[in-house]
């Protein structure tokens, strides 16, 4: 009896001191962002700080912040996936209530006019991701929006093709592909879309 109360009370305190060192080993302090071979931006997260507090994951062209994402143990940017024009950053987040799928546009003509992309076709979705996607992203100077459905299809294809590796800025190795591509999927209606 005094045996499987030491393996039980071994097992509950074993299980989160695994999960925690598993947590800080398979993250990685920063990610090289590259279209075509060319490196774009790099994404910088400190290593140990979002367990402890709320921080950032950092994205730089050059030595220039061009933006931060908010993370903490529960919100983290899932995927960064840099346009060729290097002007242009779609980014998949874990918000804890919803997955946000959100452009960082450093274009002159950018706007994030609500009206001007109609996805997701959603109208409250699609005020939702917009609302919160601008309370994750700062320093920036570029536009917060929505994507519109040619970057959508330029993303998805990526994430489809058979040589594709996902871009990661988040914790965990992978996410699966078809995780994002159910937050990506031009039908989405809801802000946390799984699969049917």
């Amino acid at each position: 009896m005094k045996r499987k109360w030491l393996i039980f009370i071994a097992a509950i305190v074993l299980c989160p001191v695994l999960l925690l060192l598993g947590v800080l080993l398979l993250q990685k302090p920063f990610v090289v962002l590259k279209v075509n071979g060319k490196t774009t931006a790099v994404a910088r997260q400190f290593f140990i700080d979002p367990i402890l507090s709320d921080s950032s994951a950092d994205v730089y062209a050059g030595k220039e912040k061009i933006f931060s994402l908010r993370e903490d143990f529960f919100d983290t940017p899932i995927f960064i996936y840099p346009f060729a024009d290097g002007e242009r950053f779609l980014c998949d987040y874990d918000d804890d209530v919803a997955m946000l799928d959100f452009i960082v546009d450093f274009r002159a003509s950018a706007t994030n006019e609500l009206n001007t992309f109609q996805w997701p076709q959603n109208y409250q979705v699609r005020i939702d991701l917009l609302r919160m996607a601008t309370n994750v992203v700062f320093d920036t100077k570029g536009i917060v929006r929505l994507p519109n459905y040619d970057e959508l299809q330029e993303v998805s294809s990526y994430l489809t093709s058979p040589t594709s590796t996902p871009i990661k800025a988040g914790y965990f190795n992978f996410w699966p592909k078809e995780i994002l591509l159910l937050d990506l999927a031009t039908n989405r209606d809801s802000d946390w879309p799984m699969a049917k």
